[in-house]
């Protein structure tokens, strides 16, 4: 904790130091996502800072802390039998607290930009390296912008020391986090390693209309289950079981109309998904947002997604196993949602001269809400319905520009 709010203060100073002499912008955004429902809730809390300085035009330098902070509490063992059926009785305390620090470049010139990044992230129980490279272009006299990307993750997952040759069914849980990445022989960590390929191509087609076409590849290989999560098999429980490899792949259509009489924008999004795991996605949002008064703005959109489930999962590996995998984890099963928010901006900018906010080119305000409804018909805890159904999520973010 204290080293997190030194390396948080020490990005403030780093931006402060530089502002009366480099461009650049500095931004503070909290947010906070709560899950509640019967027995089970979650709550996250995810402060963070970032700051970005110009030393030349052609160069911009970013760093930034980003933290979750994780409370609630969740089932160790689904399916496990209960005394009592409107009752989730292995439903345990848990909490945690992970860091990510990050940094990068980005160098441009009039038609285009290339840049790379790295980020660490650190818990109890959790390690990730990651790096980034993209460059963008723009061409057809700027109403065309292609932009390409790489990432490569390597993560580190705590885990209870188990021999390779024992057989799925007889692993065991990670019952806690308590002594990860240390010295004790009963823990292990076991790797991931993660491939993220993307390209997008922006275009403005008028002044008032503009797509934007995304696709998006990630190779996953590696530890992928939840080490603390168990599934009932019939006879015993045994630490869920996902297949080690896993390739993903979504395609993105995003359109916005800026309606001038109106002085409003209307956007529409489409995206599909499909994974090595047979798992299918489509997503639909449509988002209007209203300018007033030129410095305000407010944003409400829709958002629905429905998904089909793993090959390998199932409501009861005691009654219907699917071969050698199993899985506890709901969001690999038959699922829908739907998304509803809001959200207000203001931005504040200095005049002709730039002595309205003195050193401050730019202010802004952005404060946000969503509502989030889950379905989850063919996932339950032993008979019971998954309760937690209904999340919360609030932001907000300070941004300035020097």
């Amino acid at each position: 904790m204290l080293r997190a709010i030194a390396i948080a203060c020490a990005l403030l100073l780093l931006a402060s130091s530089l502002a009366s002499a480099q461009s650049g912008e500095i931004g503070v955004a909290g947010t906070l996502y709560h899950e509640g429902g019967g027995p089970l809730n979650m709550t996250v809390v995810t402060p963070g800072v970032s700051a970005s300085v110009d030393p030349i035009e052609e160069l911009t330098i970013r760093a930034g802390w980003e933290a979750d902070i994780v409370s609630g509490a969740s089932v160790a063992v689904v399916d496990a039998p209960a005394p009592e059926v409107d009752v989730i009785s292995t439903a345990t305390q848990l909490f945690d607290f992970r860091n990510v620090i990050s940094g990068g470049a980005e160098v441009r010139s009039d038609y285009g930009a290339i840049r790379a990044g790295y980020a660490y992230g650190f818990e109890n129980d959790y390690r990730s390296h990651a790096m980034t490279l993209g460059a963008r272009a723009e061409a057809f006299e700027r109403t065309a912008a292609f932009d390409i990307s790489y990432a490569r993750g390597w993560d580190e997952v705590c885990d209870v020391f188990q021999p390779r040759n024992q057989e799925p069914v007889d692993r065991r849980r990670l019952a806690s986090s308590e002594g990860c990445f240390g010295d004790s022989p009963e823990l292990t960590e076991r790797p991931v390693e993660l491939q993220t390929f993307q390209g997008s191509w922006t275009q403005a087609w008028a002044p008032i209309f503009t797509t934007q076409l995304t696709v998006t590849a990630q190779l996953v290989d590696g530890f992928q289950s939840n080490p603390y999560r168990a599934v009932w098999l019939g006879r015993t429980a045994a630490q869920e079981h996902h297949p080690d490899f896993r390739a993903r792949y979504a395609a993105a259509l995003g359109a916005r109309l800026w309606l001038q009489p109106l002085s409003a924008a209307l956007q529409a999004n489409v995206r599909g998904y499909r994974d090595t795991w047979d798992v299918t996605s489509i997503t639909a949002e449509l988002a209007y947002e209203q300018v007033i008064e030129g410095a305000l703005r407010i944003r409400v959109r829709g958002r629905y997604y429905n998904q089909t489930g793993a090959a390998f999962y199932s409501d009861d590996y005691a009654l219907a196993p699917r071969g050698q995998f199993f899985t506890g984890d709901r969001e690999l099963s038959p699922m829908w949602s739907t998304l509803v928010g809001a959200q207000i901006a203001y931005t504040i900018s200095s005049g002709a001269d730039g002595a309205a906010l003195g050193f401050l080119r730019s202010f802004d305000l952005l404060l946000k809400g969503d509502w989030l409804h889950h379905d989850f018909p063919s996932f339950h805890y032993g008979r019971v319905a998954v309760p937690n159904v209904d999340g919360l999520i609030v932001t907000l973010a300070l941004e300035a520009a020097f």
